[in-house]
C-alpha cells in the first residue's frame, strides 16, 4: 500500500467510526458527509489555543491556531487555485485531510461549528477519491471563517508565507 492510499484509508476509517460514534452529528450543512443523531458532547468546545493533537505538530501540541495557520499558509502558495480546479497537490490534500480530522467532534461555539463545517466540506471535497469540485467554494468559506475566528493563527499562516 502506497502512501496517498494509506493516508486516505486512515482518514475514511477515522471519519467512519466518528460518524458511527455520533461525533459528526446534527450538522446543518448537508452533503453525503453530513449524518444526523446525537450531538457532540457540551463540553468539548474548541477555542483557538485548544490542544486538537497532543504530538500534531514537531512532537508537541498541534493548536487549533496552528491548524489555522496551516490553512491559511495552503491558501497563499497555491492551494487557492488548485483547489478550485480540482488539482490540488498531494501536500495540499494531505493538510486538508489532516486538518478535517483534527477539527472534528467539537461542539459549543462558532468555532466549533466552523470547524465542523470544514470538516464536512473538505471530506465531500476529497472523500479519498477524485475530488469533487462542487464543494471547493464552501471549502475556501469555511477556511475563512476559521481565520475570522483564529485571527492569530491566521497571521502566523502569512508569517510563514513571508518567510519563504
Amino acid at each position: 500500500m502506497t502512501t496517498r492510499p494509506a493516508i486516505t484509508l486512515a482518514v475514511v476509517l477515522a471519519t467512519s467510526w466518528l460518524s458511527a460514534s455520533g461525533m459528526i452529528a446534527g450538522c446543518s450543512y448537508g452533503g453525503p458527509a453530513a449524518v444526523s443523531g446525537r450531538a457532540a458532547a457540551a463540553g468539548n468546545v474548541l477555542r483557538c489555543g485548544s490542544v486538537v493533537d497532543p504530538t500534531g505538530y514537531k512532537r508537541g501540541p498541534l493548536t487549533t491556531n496552528l491548524v489555522v495557520a496551516f490553512l491559511t499558509h495552503l491558501r497563499l502558495t497555491g492551494g487557492a487555485a488548485d483547489i478550485p480546479r480540482g488539482r490540488p497537490t498531494s501536500a495540499d490534500t494531505s493538510t486538508l485531510d489532516t486538518m478535517a480530522v483534527e477539527l472534528m467532534g467539537y461542539s459549543g461555539s462558532r468555532l466549533s461549528d466552523d470547524a465542523e463545517a470544514f470538516a464536512v466540506a473538505e471530506l465531500n471535497y476529497n472523500p479519498g477519491g477524485p475530488v469533487d469540485t462542487s464543494y471547493a467554494q464552501r471549502l475556501d468559506a469555511d477556511i475563512l471563517a476559521l481565520q475570522r475566528d483564529c485571527p492569530d493563527g491566521m497571521r502566523l499562516g502569512v508569517q510563514w508565507r513571508q518567510a519563504r
